[in-house]
Protein backbone atom coordinates (compact mmCIF):
# COMPACT_ATOMS: atom_id res chain seq x y z
CA UNK A 1 0.00 0.00 0.00
CA UNK A 2 2.91 2.43 0.80
CA UNK A 3 4.36 1.79 -2.57
CA UNK A 4 0.89 2.33 -4.49
CA UNK A 5 0.73 5.79 -2.46
CA UNK A 6 4.46 6.81 -2.25
CA UNK A 7 5.82 5.16 -5.20
CA UNK A 8 9.17 2.41 -5.29
CA UNK A 9 12.02 3.86 -2.49
CA UNK A 10 15.17 4.36 -3.82
CA UNK A 11 17.03 1.96 -1.31
CA UNK A 12 15.74 -0.08 1.13
CA UNK A 13 17.57 -0.51 4.81
CA UNK A 14 17.69 -3.28 6.21
CA UNK A 15 19.87 -6.04 8.99
CA UNK A 16 22.07 -8.45 7.77
CA UNK A 17 18.95 -11.69 8.47
CA UNK A 18 19.39 -14.03 5.88
CA UNK A 19 15.77 -13.58 4.49
CA UNK A 20 16.91 -9.91 3.84
CA UNK A 21 20.28 -10.78 1.37
CA UNK A 22 19.22 -14.13 0.01
CA UNK A 23 19.04 -14.05 -4.02
CA UNK A 24 15.50 -14.02 -4.32
CA UNK A 25 15.27 -10.62 -2.37
CA UNK A 26 18.30 -8.87 -4.13
CA UNK A 27 16.90 -10.52 -7.49
CA UNK A 28 13.06 -8.89 -7.00
CA UNK A 29 15.00 -5.54 -5.61
CA UNK A 30 17.37 -5.12 -8.08
CA UNK A 31 14.29 -5.81 -10.92
CA UNK A 32 12.41 -3.33 -9.50
CA UNK A 33 15.29 -0.54 -9.14
CA UNK A 34 15.78 -0.59 -5.59
CA UNK A 35 18.94 -0.48 -3.94
CA UNK A 36 19.19 -2.83 -0.69
CA UNK A 37 21.14 -1.09 1.69
CA UNK A 38 22.27 -3.30 4.36
CA UNK A 39 23.83 -2.22 8.05
CA UNK A 40 27.19 -3.17 9.37
CA UNK A 41 26.56 -6.46 11.62
CA UNK A 42 25.92 -6.11 15.40
CA UNK A 43 25.59 -2.42 14.68
CA UNK A 44 21.07 -2.04 15.48
CA UNK A 45 21.51 1.56 16.15
CA UNK A 46 22.37 1.82 12.00
CA UNK A 47 19.17 1.41 11.97
CA UNK A 48 17.88 2.78 14.99
CA UNK A 49 14.24 3.71 13.68
CA UNK A 50 12.49 0.18 13.28
CA UNK A 51 14.80 -1.23 16.13
CA UNK A 52 13.24 0.89 18.50
CA UNK A 53 9.82 0.07 17.04
CA UNK A 54 9.86 -3.61 17.15
CA UNK A 55 11.85 -3.70 20.61
CA UNK A 56 9.10 -1.81 22.15
CA UNK A 57 6.47 -3.32 20.55
CA UNK A 58 7.94 -6.99 21.49
CA UNK A 59 8.16 -5.85 25.13
CA UNK A 60 4.28 -4.72 25.16
CA UNK A 61 3.06 -7.72 23.06
CA UNK A 62 4.45 -10.48 25.77
CA UNK A 63 1.99 -9.12 28.09
CA UNK A 64 -1.34 -9.34 25.96
CA UNK A 65 -3.09 -12.38 25.06
CA UNK A 66 -4.36 -12.34 21.02
CA UNK A 67 -6.98 -15.20 20.38
CA UNK A 68 -6.49 -15.07 16.34
CA UNK A 69 -5.41 -13.26 13.34
CA UNK A 70 -7.97 -10.70 13.49
CA UNK A 71 -7.33 -9.80 16.58
CA UNK A 72 -3.79 -9.26 15.80
CA UNK A 73 -4.15 -7.16 13.18
CA UNK A 74 -6.11 -4.50 15.27
CA UNK A 75 -3.67 -4.89 17.88
CA UNK A 76 -0.99 -3.97 15.29
CA UNK A 77 -3.14 -0.84 13.72
CA UNK A 78 -3.58 0.00 17.67
CA UNK A 79 -0.03 -0.31 18.04
CA UNK A 80 1.38 1.85 15.39
CA UNK A 81 -1.18 4.66 16.08
CA UNK A 82 0.04 4.79 19.76
CA UNK A 83 3.60 4.57 18.86
CA UNK A 84 3.45 7.37 16.29
CA UNK A 85 0.30 9.69 17.45
CA UNK A 86 0.58 9.78 21.41
CA UNK A 87 3.78 8.54 22.92
CA UNK A 88 6.16 11.32 22.89
CA UNK A 89 9.89 11.11 22.79
CA UNK A 90 12.31 12.68 24.61
CA UNK A 91 15.08 12.35 22.16
CA UNK A 92 12.46 14.48 20.00
CA UNK A 93 11.80 17.35 22.27
CA UNK A 94 8.59 15.66 23.53
CA UNK A 95 7.08 15.22 20.23
CA UNK A 96 5.62 12.46 18.78
CA UNK A 97 7.08 10.57 15.95
CA UNK A 98 4.49 11.90 13.61
CA UNK A 99 4.82 15.35 14.62
CA UNK A 100 8.72 15.09 13.92
CA UNK A 101 8.50 13.19 10.95
CA UNK A 102 5.84 15.56 9.35
CA UNK A 103 7.92 18.72 10.42
CA UNK A 104 4.62 20.24 12.21
CA UNK A 105 4.17 22.04 15.52
CA UNK A 106 2.24 20.39 18.03
CA UNK A 107 -1.37 20.99 17.55
CA UNK A 108 -3.18 23.08 19.87
CA UNK A 109 -6.26 21.81 19.76
CA UNK A 110 -7.76 20.01 22.98
CA UNK A 111 -6.09 16.54 23.67
CA UNK A 112 -7.67 13.15 23.63
CA UNK A 113 -6.21 10.65 26.74
CA UNK A 114 -5.62 7.50 24.69
CA UNK A 115 -5.55 4.24 26.77
CA UNK A 116 -5.35 0.84 25.05
CA UNK A 117 -4.05 -2.53 25.60
CA UNK A 118 -5.45 -2.72 28.80
CA UNK A 119 -3.85 0.23 30.16
CA UNK A 120 -0.54 -0.75 29.16
CA UNK A 121 -0.25 1.82 26.16
CA UNK A 122 -1.41 5.27 27.40
CA UNK A 123 -0.61 8.91 25.95
CA UNK A 124 -2.20 11.93 24.69
CA UNK A 125 -3.08 12.34 21.43
CA UNK A 126 -3.27 15.84 19.95
CA UNK A 127 -5.46 16.21 16.49
CA UNK A 128 -4.03 17.92 13.80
Amino acid sequence: MACRHFGLPRTIRVDNEACFNSRLMKTALTLLGIRLQTTELHCPWQNGRIERFFGTFKHQLDRIAITGKDELRTKLVEFRAWYNHARPHQHLHGSTPAEAWSGIAKSTREARFVSIWEGRLTGWFFPP
